[in-house]
């Protein structure tokens, strides 16, 4: 898996000393998938926040240089971290400095990193301190992504909403463009957005036509000849014939009813 790195330090054998560490930690840690860091670099604050606003990171790995000037005062890594935090949510931030005692100042503004090492001129020991830690990041970021996956986010005007994706059953569009229909095993909830868009950010669903999103684990019947879907709370929706080695697929996996769903009168829908 590859990781992206974005290492800021006015000192440049510095940097090249953590791109010596990090190639020897891509050794290390790759256990059951090889482990990869794509790095960046930079050596001022201004170039750091020209890039980082050019370049979008999720769940990166920081090294930043705590004192870019010669007064602690002046923009240094405190003030990048801040701008990370602002843009990328799971962000691994690891402070790199000479002086151990500003590492209160990590607290004070709630920057939260992952570790504060202090530079050494033992290569030894400061390689063992950042395998370490890099080992430590990339576990959180795992725990995260698995989070991440559980959690069904949607956005309802300013307010940002989380749900445990097994309350999802499935997400439709309306004949408003633009807007969507979530229905959940506990209600209903409309918001803006596109089909696609939430397929492409959620992997534990499955688009099953154009117009819907279904949660593969709230299915509970699939007709493969009429190309309908039962959901467990007795919706019906219908997918389309593109779809069908997937649904089949999904039939496999999770063993659901075969029925034949027909429709009667007073659209009341049945098994057979």
């Amino acid at each position: 898996m590859e990781y992206s790195v974005f290492i800021c330090d006015d000192d440049m054998q510095q940097i090249n000393q953590t791109i010596k560490v990090l190639g020897a930690a891509e050794i290390i840690l790759s256990d059951d998938e090889p482990i990869k860091f794509n790095i960046q670099t930079a050596q001022t604050y201004q170039d750091s926040v020209d890039y980082l606003r050019h370049h979008q990171f999720d769940g990166g790995l920081y090294f930043l240089d705590v004192e870019l000037g010669k007064d602690v005062n002046d923009e240094n890594g405190f003030d990048i971290a801040d701008l990370i935090k602002q843009n990328d949510k799971r962000a691994q931030i690891i402070f790199v400095t000479s002086h151990a005692d500003l590492s209160i100042i990590t607290y004070q503004r709630r920057l939260g990193p992952v570790d504060y090492i202090v530079k050494s001129s033992d290569f030894d020991e400061y390689k063992k301190r950042v395998v370490k830690t890099v080992d430590v990041a990339l576990y959180q970021l795992s725990k995260m992504n698995e989070m991440q996956e559980m959690t069904f986010t949607y956005k309802v005007g300013r307010r940002i909403l989380n749900i445990p994706l097994s309350k999802v059953m499935y997400i439709i569009t309306t004949p408003t463009p633009h807007k969507l229909l979530l229905v959940r095993s506990d209600g209903e909830a409309q918001f803006f957005g596109s089909i696609n868009e939430y397929a492409k950010d959620n992997s534990l669903l499955e688009k099953i036509s154009q117009s819907c999103l279904a949660n593969p684990e709230n299915i509970e019947v699939i007709d493969l000849k009429n190309r309908l879907v039962t959901f467990k709370n007795g919706d019906v929706e219908e997918f389309s014939r593109p779809t069908l080695p997937k649904m089949k697929k999904l039939l496999m996996q999770f063993n659901y009813k075969k029925d034949t769903i027909f429709k009667k009168k007073n659209n009341t829908l049945l098994l057979r």
